[in-house]
């Protein structure tokens, strides 16, 4: 026993402590040990059970930061960032890059596929109950009172993002500048990105030219402290200073972060980036086979050709998130090729908000509707595809970009932009579902049980829904 009273053990010559349960867990992972595809497989589709709407983003980050210990914040950050940025549903198209993160193309296609199929086999029965026997009662208790947790989930998941993305005053500001941009101004995704880019790269120059406005992008603890030290200052008070450090303390490879501390070395931060022609390659042919199979199939009907084509076109080409694509969807379904009609366009929809997921699962219900089973696959695989292969295509250059110093704080300032303006969603989504008391408590309950009694979303779920059957019937 050493005089500090830590056992140590002899080795080459000279004491070593004897490595302790907390140092093992402290250390990061082994950059040549891969996570299992089986391992990540299983943990989304954990996440796909306990996602509804938005609520995904924080179930997502929940799990990849806290309890896997995959990302540190500022990665899952820079991947949710990437997700407004791609066409399509932001949280399927986060999945795609986290997976791609975690095992490349693999981890990507496992990932996605996992996340995506608890709301396809629940939609799909759905689907089939309703067209069979007709009118679901029980759908519309189930919608009030699911819709109304979706708003207690998604406060929840808003905060979180809100307390993580604007850490400094100056995302701060941009977040508010993303939220007045959609609910004053109304403006669209593309110009949003090139305001929010474009201011965000003029603060960092200034702020790399001028230091006196280093001040707009510090922290708000650092301001707060400045002004609590300037206090003490001028009523002649001085104490022990705090020094504190958004950075993880690394010793010879060691992590020495708490264990509780978010912005430890993670496991995607030891994962190599390679930019290779013959990687490039590959993923595209393999996305050019996966393309080629899914139009063979489209082909042998008519409907399936027309309804894969119009789902690809959304897919690819709609940006913002999942609710921007229901126009669309219900023009091509409804309005050009009557596959819907509006009364079951709403019912599809009311379906797609009590299953978990993406609101775009809807496609599922109007590929049912139009071919069955095949029908059903057609329809989801396409609406998912485009954004899907987008991602896989630029995960790795965007997250390359994203380590230099520059591009991953103008990078930060977009991210915050689109955080203020999912505050705009809450507000519609309780608009829309808040409509009596009983919703509006239901909403609450669901919102304290989950930040302040840190109960699983699952379980807060599967309680509303019995709750919602008795209160709604």
């Amino acid at each position: 026993m050493s005089p500090d009273g830590q056992s140590k053990i002899l080795e080459g010559g000279k004491l070593s402590p004897i490595p302790t349960e907390r140092q093992d867990t402290l250390m990061p992972p082994d950059p040549n040990v891969r996570i299992g595809l089986g391992l990540i497989a299983r943990t989304f589709l954990g996440i796909g059970f306990a996602s509804f709407s938005l609520a995904a983003l924080g179930e997502a980050r929940e799990w990849m930061t806290n309890k896997r210990r995959w990302f540190t914040n500022d990665e899952y950050m820079q991947g949710l960032g990437l997700a407004q940025l791609m066409p399509g549903a932001p949280t399927v198209n986060l999945t795609s890059y986290l997976g791609y993160r975690l095992r490349g193309l693999p981890g990507a296609a496992v990932a996605t596929i996992c996340f995506l199929t608890p709301c396809f086999l629940l939609m799909l029965l759905l689907s089939h109950l309703y067209l069979k026997y007709g009118e679901m009662p029980v759908v519309s208790g189930l919608f009030r009172g699911l819709g109304a947790l979706v708003v207690g989930l998604v406060l929840n998941t808003i905060l979180n993002l809100l307390r993580s993305g604007t850490k400094t005053i100056f995302k701060g500001l941009m977040a508010f500048a993303g939220f007045a941009m959609v609910f004053w101004f109304k403006m669209g995704v593309t110009r949003i990105l090139l305001i929010a880019g474009s201011t965000s790269l003029v603060m960092v120059l200034l702020t790399h030219r001028f230091s006196a406005l280093a001040t707009w992008t510090g922290s708000w603890n650092e301001l707060w402290k400045k002004g609590t030290v300037s206090a003490g200052e001028a009523i002649g008070q001085s104490g022990p200073q705090q020094v504190t450090s958004d950075k993880v303390k690394k010793t010879k490879g060691r992590c020495t972060a708490p264990i509780d501390d978010p912005d430890y070395v993670s496991a995607c931060s030891r994962l190599p980036l390679c930019l290779q022609w013959r990687k490039s390659i590959v993923l595209v042919i393999c996305l050019s086979l996966f393309l080629a199979v899914d139009l063979l199939l489209i082909n042998l009907r008519p409907e399936l050709m027309q309804m894969g084509s119009r789902f690809l076109r959304i897919g690819a080409l709609v940006f913002g998130s999942g609710y921007a694509m229901l126009p669309f969807i219900q023009d091509t379904v409804v309005n050009r090729f009557n596959w819907l009609t509006d009364q079951q366009f709403a019912v599809a929809l009311a379906l797609s908000l009590i299953t978990p997921g993406p609101v775009t699962i809807i496609g599922t219900f109007i590929g049912y509707k139009v071919a069955g089973v095949i029908g059903a696959l057609v329809g989801t695989v396409n609406m998912y595809f485009p954004a899907w292969a987008m991602t896989a295509m630029v995960a790795d250059p965007y997250t390359q970009a994203g380590r230099v110093g520059y591009v991953k704080e103008v990078l930060g300032g977009i991210v915050a932009a689109f955080i203020g303006t999912l505050v705009v969603v809450l507000i519609k989504l309780a608009g829309d579902t808040l409509v009596d008391i009983p919703a509006i408590s239901m909403a609450a309950a669901a919102f304290l049980l989950r930040r302040f009694a840190k109960i699983e979303t699952v379980w807060i779920v599967l309680g509303g829904a019995l709750v919602s059957l008795v209160l709604f019937r």
